[in-house]
């Protein structure tokens, strides 16, 4: 790719039962390692997480997600999950996030929710406020019916990046957004 970070990448996904912070949980939480200089992938972590307020679920969100009870039976609590997130990779890394908002702040308050302190730092790239700018300048936001906002199958479709079959499972979607960034980043330099 040709390109210099500072540091490791750590692309974060998560999918929650909903967007109501003091209602709804991270239901799945994944991350994978990229390397600062070929951005190719180095680690990854996937975990399933056992609800705690499984019935405050949206319809909506669980349609996005498609997490099933099944897929959650036998999964770890939230302790168990953000334990091993946290010594999976360090705190080394650059956070990134597709949209960041929800993700970082779900998870955030998951951290204090837990009771284990938060040691990545504070600063984090949001893919989005660098694939935006990039489509502005290559003229790909000419039409707005073709252009459905932050959704990451509009990105898919603009740099003809395949849709896999399961997107919105956290670690596939990181996997699909870790292309999206070293084809962007691959044009850029």
């Amino acid at each position: 790719c040709g390109m210099n970070f500072k540091k490791d990448i750590l692309l974060i996904d998560t999918e929650f039962s909903g967007f109501d912070i003091d209602k709804h949980e991270i239901l799945q939480l994944s991350a994978v390692l990229l390397d600062k200089k070929t951005l190719k992938e180095k680690k990854f972590f996937s975990s399933y997480v056992k609800p705690r307020r499984w019935k405050t679920r949206t319809r909506e969100s669980m349609k996005v997600n498609k997490i099933t009870p099944e897929m959650l039976k036998g999964a770890p609590d939230l302790k168990q999950v953000l334990k091993k997130f946290d010594r999976a990779f360090g705190h080394n890394v650059i956070q990134a996030f597709y949209v960041g908002y929800n993700d970082k702040r779900f998870l955030l308050e998951s951290y204090k929710l837990a009771g284990i302190k938060w040691k990545f730092n504070y600063h984090y790239f949001e893919l989005w406020g660098l694939f935006y700018p990039y489509l502005a300048a290559k003229n790909r936001l000419k039409s707005v019916k073709n252009f459905a906002g932050f959704g990451i199958e509009s990105m898919l479709k603009m740099l003809k990046v395949k849709k896999p079959a399961n997107l919105h499972d956290a670690l596939v979607d990181c996997r699909v957004e870790a292309e999206i960034l070293r084809k962007v980043m691959k044009e850029l330099k």
